[in-house]
């Protein structure tokens, strides 16, 4: 298979440091090996091509993933704007197609903010904004201690230890216990957990008036809709918790899928 033909391939490749994961429809299922042994000649810094076997799923977001070709591994290190992040894409979830949204909230955050990540991962947004935007305090809260592991060595890899503390478990519950009041901006960057979760994102602002970045998933015939789509649809939501649309803006983030789409609700309380 050549240049052309993987241009062609309907449901792209995501590049993981070293490695390639492909999303792959049934037609190619019979080629799948041929692909990526296609893919490790086309691109010289790629070592590993996987195949997604199935949607991110468990409390941890991790996927199933076949190994196609070259080195029999799932770890790497990935590099975006100045960070590095070891990861492990079978145990821990990773998107490289947030890089850009890590970067526009690490833009957003002034010196001297207190930061509360509810769904940390390895660190990719709270290292970039730890690396970028001297935050006095970052809380990086995460059920999954695979990827709480990876979190610490990533603080070392990109020396922000003294910066941001690490919490392993519920993020619901341990705000509550512990984190109420404290923070002037909390990132929700799970969609399928994000809604249900706002209300105690707004009780950890301190006296209850910050920024709450909270991620959903929004289907839409037009990326140029999404964002209208998603205040008209969280409507209610944000009116019980006090909020109007002008309170908000909605920022289209990436396409997940045919006419669906993720969404950032900026949010200022």
């Amino acid at each position: 298979m050549d240049a052309p033909q993987l241009a062609r391939l309907p449901k792209g490749i995501d590049i993981v440091g070293d490695i390639a994961i492909l999303k792959l429809s049934d037609e190619f299922q019979d080629e799948k090996h041929d692909i990526a042994e296609s893919l490790l000649s086309l691109v010289p810094c790629l070592r590993v091509v996987l195949v997604q076997m199935g949607p991110v799923a468990s409390q941890f977001r991790t996927r199933k993933l076949e190994w196609l070709a070259g080195e029999h591994r799932t770890e790497t290190v990935h590099r975006e704007f100045g960070c590095r992040y070891k990861v492990d894409v079978e145990t821990t979830y990773f998107s490289p197609r947030l890089s850009h949204e890590r970067k526009r909230i690490a833009d957003l955050v002034s010196p001297g903010e207190c930061v509360v990540n509810f769904f940390a991962g390895v660190g990719s947004f709270s290292i970039m904004i730890a690396k970028r935007s001297r935050p006095a305090r970052i809380y990086s809260i995460d059920i999954n201690p695979t990827a709480i592991r990876y979190h610490t060595l990533n603080n070392k890899l990109n020396a922000v230890r003294d910066t941001i503390d690490l919490i392993c478990g519920d993020a619901n519950r341990l705000v509550m216990t512990s984190l109420v009041g404290q923070a002037n901006r909390v990132l929700l960057p799970l969609p399928e957990l994000a809604l249900e979760s706002l209300p105690i994102a707004k009780s950890a602002l301190n006296n209850g008036r910050g920024m709450v970045h909270c991620y959903v998933f929004i289907d839409s015939n037009r990326r140029s809709e999404a964002g209208k789509q998603a205040l008209s649809k969280l409507g209610p939501v944000l009116r019980s918790l006090g909020l109007t649309k002008e309170n908000v803006e909605a920022h289209t983030v990436r396409s997940v899928g045919p006419r669906r789409y993720q969404v950032c609700l900026d949010i200022r309380i």
